[in-house]
């Protein structure tokens, strides 16, 4: 008879474990909104709770506070463009600005910008009639690879050589948008197709 109760009173236990489980798992959604016109572009939640966004056609760092909703623009300057954002490990937002052609430090406690040009380095123009590259990707023998929306293709150049050689795409449209790879090969995500597509090399 001992037995029997401990048996039930496991298996009550095991059904309110199995409850709290399932009801743990089930996922939330919600969305925040910001200003008007900001079209955010990248997205950066810091480890102290605090959403960081590029707020692209405002020129703008946007800062969110999940837990009320509350948002704020941080000006980067005349001209700027902001792209991608990651908080760096010392906490700080560091962000990618075209505009500006430069990468942007904001100190989350003072708000205030520290700007680092790029340096101008040399350009070579992509081989095509009308080339239009978006991912970079520099394998492990130092060679670039971009993907060319213009040519259909991933093109690899060689800074040696300085000498480009293209691989078209079996699949018309592919619109590589990343690209990585491990030693031997390099592969690409073709968000025109649904595809993903690799380079193996001996």
């Amino acid at each position: 008879m001992k037995q029997r109760r401990l048996s039930v009173v496991f298996l009550v236990l095991g059904l309110a474990a199995g409850a709290v489980r399932s009801s743990a798992e089930e996922p939330s959604m919600r969305e925040y909104r910001v200003p008007a016109g900001s079209h955010p572009h990248d997205v950066a939640p810091a480890p102290d709770g605090i959403v960081w966004y590029t707020a692209q056609n405002a020129g703008a760092l946007g800062r969110l506070d999940p837990a009320t909703g509350a948002t704020r623009h941080i000006s980067l300057g005349p001209g700027s463009s902001p792209h991608g954002v990651i908080v760096g490990p010392d906490g700080a937002p560091w962000v990618t600005d075209s505009g500006r052609n430069a990468i942007i430090r904001v100190d989350p406690s003072t708000e205030r910008i520290s700007v680092h040009p790029l340096p101008k380095g040399r350009e070579w123009r992509l081989p095509g009639v009308s080339p239009q590259a978006y991912a970079v990707y520099v394998d492990e023998t130092d060679r670039v690879w971009v993907s060319d929306f213009g040519a259909n293709a991933l093109v690899r150049f060689d800074p040696e050589t300085e000498s480009f050689r293209a691989f078209p795409l079996p699949s018309r449209g592919a619109r590589i948008r990343q690209i990585l790879g491990r030693k031997g090969e390099v592969w690409g995500a073709e968000s025109g197709t649904d595809r993903l597509v690799v380079i193996r090399f001996p």
